[in-house]
């Protein structure tokens, strides 16, 4: 993938002058990176949560996951942390739920996710859960009009990136 470094990310510029816009995290933004392949040290929770998670929490109040990426926080300190934030008075971070969605707004989301699935490794068909909490979580916030997701995953950059020329229906989607 290549990085452009002579123009800024326009949704990064839109966030840091507007913070309180909704951000939605996929959960490659939540649990820490396994570099045990590269190294000997393991990348603890408390390490990540402090250098990673705390600051991000810090400097945007209005997070947000889809359920699907929620179900997919199994580690119990990742689990425990995002916990506290959605207990927070107010919410600091909000959990997007399918079952919000007004009969309209699921058939384009169905309409989305079958265009975006087969670009990635989730199947319907049997619910994998291989990319689910992206497919969902990307399909979501096209219908809601949300404009921003945080990633780390290559493939879901470009399924946001190539919208057009892939027809997937994330046009008004920007990648951060």
């Amino acid at each position: 993938m290549k990085i452009d470094l002579t123009s800024p990310n326009p949704a990064l510029v839109s966030i840091f002058k507007h913070p309180k816009q909704i951000i939605t995290l996929d959960a490659n933004f939540l649990i820490p990176p396994d570099r045990s392949r590269f190294t000997k040290n393991r990348f603890d929770f408390p390490l990540f949560q402090k250098i990673w998670l705390d600051p991000i929490f810090t400097a945007f109040s209005n997070l947000a996951i889809h359920e699907a990426v929620y179900d997919e926080l199994i580690s119990p300190p990742v689990q425990s942390y995002i916990e506290s934030m959605i207990e927070c008075k107010p919410p600091r971070l909000t959990i997007h739920k399918d079952s919000t969605l007004t009969s309209k707004e699921q058939v384009i989301r169905d309409s989305i996710e079958n265009k975006i699935y087969p670009l990635t490794n989730y199947d319907p068909m049997i619910d994998n859960k291989d990319d689910r909490g992206e497919v969902k979580s990307l399909a979501y916030i096209a219908v809601k009009g949300l404009i921003y997701f945080a990633a780390h995953d290559t493939n879901t950059i470009q399924l946001v990136e190539k919208a057009e020329e892939w027809s997937t229906g994330l046009d008004n989607v920007q990648a951060i």
